[in-house]
């Protein structure tokens, strides 16, 4: 959090005694003929108004905070309606799935206390309060919860569900982190401590707090409030009163934040968008094909010989589909975070080898020498083996499509210090220099491949680079025309793993 005097357009903050200095001498026998009734005042004030004050400040906050979760919330449920609706249909996963998360989001940035989203019949949806991490920070900048603040509750009578239903659901804030007592605690000790000393500039700091505090705060709430309707570019500015601007930054920081998961949901949004199109589209060829061979069986005289092709075609386009829809499968797990990886200590040259054999009589069909290298000793690593068999699938399955007859596939396996590297080299017509960041992306099969390029679903490799990055690795492609491509995969060993 920045300090006071940061930022643009921001004023330094005069300390009292920069304010006393500039008191106008003439008032000083005015004061201090009813400096006991200024004292009086002052400390009646101070111990009545402004614990009030700053409890409705905060229960104000909190009312914010809960219309801004409820706000929050509306939007997710609008992606996940769109993207996955049957995550809204059943209380567990729309609680794991949606509430649960945003509650723990708001209470950490939003509310900053404890949030409770509760149903209609009042059984509790999700419950958060701020994580460790937070909780240390708002209690270093001097913040704790404060009891004394009523919770504010905030219903949402109608959240559109999926297939037309829709709940009630009542988002509470309570436990708001505040600086209202340490606040109170300095403002008594000063009373205390200055004194009869103090007597004389009492009902002019009153009337100078009274004067400063209500307008910057009221400026504040108008802000929040503009901010809890919907108006995330609303900021706090700075006033010149120390704790005016620090809840004003706090208020920055969460608009902030905000702000930032709004944007980022947006860009998962268009993400969501661009993937379906693109999914769309690679549909499209398999379905007309098969549309086209039943249509010309159906209405027309065809010979067996040409029949037997088209079944040949279309059972080729089924396949075609089957392997897009695994790999879309594949894709759409690992995005949602449910690809689990079984980890286990493992020699990693028997993936290695198997997969290998496994595309032996591939490569020999093909005319395609398809040969390994691995070390003699055991390369021990934690890994999934299932995964790293997927990799090696993919790597090599795609180096075979792309070399042409009487060409070469070397896998390559070497032990390093602090990682295993694994290469897969071919001898095909090699990747062109500008294709080669996009080899990685989802549904690009590139322009020099000739017909390779029809039989791929262009995922193989999108699907590889998760793997890697699953594993905590990395993977890399090196090409020249004419002279093949290597894909380079290196898997870290962790501390704990040793050598």
């Amino acid at each position: 959090m920045r300090s006071p005097k940061s930022g643009p357009g921001a004023r330094p903050v005069r300390p009292v005694a920069d304010l006393i200095q500039r008191v106008n001498v003439r008032l000083v026998p005015v004061l201090a003929s009813v400096a006991l009734v200024a004292l009086v005042v002052s400390g009646v004030a101070l111990s009545q108004i402004l614990p009030g004050y700053f409890a409705d400040e905060a229960e104000r906050r909190a009312e914010t905070a809960a219309n801004a979760t409820l706000i929050l919330v509306r939007n997710q449920a609008d992606i996940l309606r769109r993207e996955r609706p049957s995550e809204l249909l059943t209380p567990e996963l729309r609680n794991t799935r949606l509430l649960q998360p945003l509650a723990q989001l708001a209470a950490n940035l939003l509310a900053q206390g404890t949030v409770e989203i509760t149903y209609a019949d009042g059984s509790r949806a999700a419950w958060a309060e701020p994580e460790p991490e937070t909780d240390a920070a708002l209690r270093a900048e001097g913040l704790q919860p404060d009891p004394g603040v009523d919770e504010q509750s905030v219903i949402d009578p109608r959240l559109v569900l999926a297939l037309g239903q829709s709940i009630s659901l009542t988002y509470t804030v309570r436990d708001v982190y505040t600086n209202r007592v340490a606040t109170l605690q300095r403002v008594n000790g000063t009373l205390v401590g200055a004194g009869l000393a103090a007597l004389a500039v009492s009902l002019f700091v009153g009337v100078l707090a009274a004067r400063r505090l209500t307008g910057p705060l009221a400026r504040l709430r108008r802000t929040s409030s503009k901010f809890a309707q919907g108006a995330l570019d609303e900021r706090a500015p700075v006033f010149g009163i120390v704790e005016v601007d620090e809840l004003g930054q706090q208020f920055n920081v969460m608009a902030d934040r905000l702000s930032e998961s709004v944007r980022l949901l947006q860009d998962d949004r268009d993400q969501l968008r661009e993937f379906v199109a693109d999914v769309s589209h690679e549909l499209r060829t398999p379905i007309a094909a098969l549309r086209t061979f039943t249509e010309l069986q159906r209405d027309g005289e065809v010979s067996q010989e040409q029949r037997q092709e088209f079944l040949d075609r279309s059972t080729e386009q089924i396949n075609r589909l089957e392997w897009m829809s695994t790999n879309l499968l594949d894709l759409s797990r690992i995005d949602a975070g449910i690809f689990p990886l079984d980890v286990r200590w493992g020699d990693l040259r028997d993936p290695v080898r198997e997969v290998v054999e496994a595309h032996a009589e591939m490569a020999e069909h093909r005319g395609i020498a398809l040969t390994s290298a691995v070390p003699t000793s055991p390369v021990m690593l934690r890994f999934d083996r299932e995964r790293i068999v997927q990799l090696l699938t993919n790597l090599i399955g795609n180096a075979l499509k792309f070399t042409p007859r009487d060409g070469e596939v070397v896998a390559v396996l070497q032990d390093g210090d602090g990682a295993a590297e694994l290469e897969v080299r071919d001898s095909g017509p090699g990747i062109p220099a500008a294709e080669l960041p996009l080899v990685f992306d989802r549904f690009f099969r590139g322009t020099n491949v000739g017909e390779a390029r029809a039989s791929g679903s262009g995922l193989g490799l999108a699907i590889a680079r998760s793997i890697v990055e699953m594993h905590g690795g990395t993977i890399a492609v090196s090409s020249e025309l004419g002279k093949g491509a290597t894909f380079t995969v290196r898997l870290p060993r962790t501390d704990a793993e040793g050598q």
